[in-house]
């Protein structure tokens, strides 16, 4: 619609009231603040057709306004800098109530925080964490949107300060913003989407003992021996709400959120574990270090106390796929696409991936049975499946002008059959299994939402 507007052809946007901030906060970042749009009450989706009339019909005159009238200025839009020039602010603070706040009251007039107190970014820490890594200050790793902020490595050590980090984990964060740079995260609809998602940080090999990431019990947890994996996923957080300027209420207009959405780091129990690190399964040696970056909603719990064998754990965490947005057969349209940036081009990616974050114990049961991790990936493949009519569902499969399908053709003599099932998910590998956490009964499930990224850790 932003295309259209700058092109000269008026446009006019339908925005539910939760979105409003929103659709002016993505504006804003495409270069178009005046792009007029209209309000109704809620959102269209799941509604029934009379309803979504109402709600439009009574913006029928705002609509023809707004098609009909070159757009008022909204006063001087100050463009923001998006530059790799850095600001240094002066902030008072003393010992009092207020002086010793200061700082966080700076930010939080700015919208430049998470709400949680921060460390402040004084140039001497920001130094310091910059001498973790060997790339220079103003490399550019990506730009983050909604709001197209220039991510240098720079300001992404000034949020690594304010989460708490220390300069033994920067490079973690260096190697998930890379991760997160790669299309096939597609990370704007992460971040402008109303469904409650957020990146979880898998870490694996020397690195994480380095930084101090907890991968024992209560890994995910609150807790002083949880910090590194805190901070770290913090970090993450605040470098998307002050560099993509995704904003609560604004660029981010998800529903209701979750507390993930603070951040989520845990690295591979790999002492414990009875199979090879999840990055020696992507070809890394064990000796090196790397970084997963897989955008899930979720976690539920798998309970699995009530086992008593092998079978019993893969049906239990079978279970959990019977939610329609686990995957549910979708493949047989075809792959996810992402666009790139402010341009036409589209990426095409697989997924979703789900992790699934098994306790050493419960990676036990498998293995002493007999069962490596693919085979554990290839069980669940095949045993967690979804009828084909309902993947195709009333949207049906892209065919071509002779009716073939676009999509495993080989699987369209199966079209009319009733009884016909497929996997959920297209390949083994989207079952992610990860080993970590204390030795227990329980295991998590994270339903993924888009791609996945993988990439090395580069230490100095």
């Amino acid at each position: 619609m932003v295309a259209m507007e700058k092109a000269g052809i008026p446009a006019v946007g339908i925005a539910a009231q939760s979105f409003a901030r929103s659709w002016q906060a993505c504006v804003d970042g495409w270069g178009q603040p005046t792009t007029a749009f209209v309000v109704i009450p809620h959102a269209t989706t799941g509604q029934q057709p009379d309803f979504i009339r109402s709600m439009v019909d009574d913006q029928v005159d705002a609509i023809i306004q707004g098609l009909t009238t070159f757009p008022a200025s909204r006063g001087p839009v100050t463009a923001r800098k998006t530059g790799n020039a850095t600001e240094v602010f002066t902030v008072e603070m003393d010992a009092s109530p207020d002086g010793l706040n200061a700082v966080n009251r700076f930010l939080a007039e700015r919208d430049w925080s998470d709400g949680l107190p921060v460390i402040p970014p004084t140039p001497e820490l920001v130094e310091r964490m910059l001498a973790a890594t060997g790339r220079s200050p103003q490399d550019v790793l990506m730009v983050m949107e909604p709001g197209f902020g220039v991510a240098t490595v720079e300001k992404v050590a000034i949020n690594a300060v304010m989460a708490g980090c220390r300069p033994e984990q920067f490079p973690v964060l260096l190697a998930a913003i890379d991760c997160l740079a790669q299309p096939e995260l597609n990370h704007r609809d992460m971040q402008v989407s109303g469904h409650t998602e957020a990146p979880l940080i898998l870490v694996n090999g020397p690195i994480a003992q380095r930084a101090g990431i907890n991968c024992g019990t209560s890994a995910m947890g609150p807790g002083v021996v949880n910090s590194a994996n805190t901070a770290i996923g913090r970090a993450l957080r605040l470098c998307l709400i002050n560099i993509g300027y995704c904003k609560a209420g604004t660029g981010d207009p998800n529903f209701i959120g979750l507390p993930t959405k603070f951040g989520m780091c845990i690295a591979e129990n790999e002492e414990l574990s009875p199979w090879q690190p999840y990055h020696v399964d992507l070809g890394f040696q064990v000796h090196e270090s790397a970084v997963t970056l897989v955008t899930v909603t979720g976690p539920g719990d798998i309970l699995d106390s009530g086992s008593r064998n092998h079978k019993d754990t893969l049906n239990n965490i079978a279970s959990m796929m019977s939610y329609p947005g686990a995957g549910g057969g979708y493949w047989i349209r075809g792959w996810q696409s992402a666009q790139v940036g402010h341009t036409s081009q589209r990426v095409s990616y697989p997924g979703p991936y789900h992790p699934i974050v098994l306790s050493p114990s419960r990676a036990v049961i498998l293995a002493e049975a007999g069962y490596s991790k693919r085979d554990a990936q290839e069980w669940l493949y095949e045993n967690c499946r979804i009828s084909l009519r309902k993947a195709i569902g009333s949207r049906g499969v892209p065919r071509d002008e002779n009716g073939k399908w676009l999509h495993h053709p080989e699987l369209q003599s199966l079209e009319n059959d009733q009884d016909a099932t497929i996997p959920m998910l297209e390949s083994p590998e989207q079952y992610l299994l990860f080993v970590t956490g204390g030795t227990t009964h329980y295991a998590h499930f994270f339903y993924g939402t888009y791609g996945i990224a993988t990439r090395p850790v580069e230490e100095v």
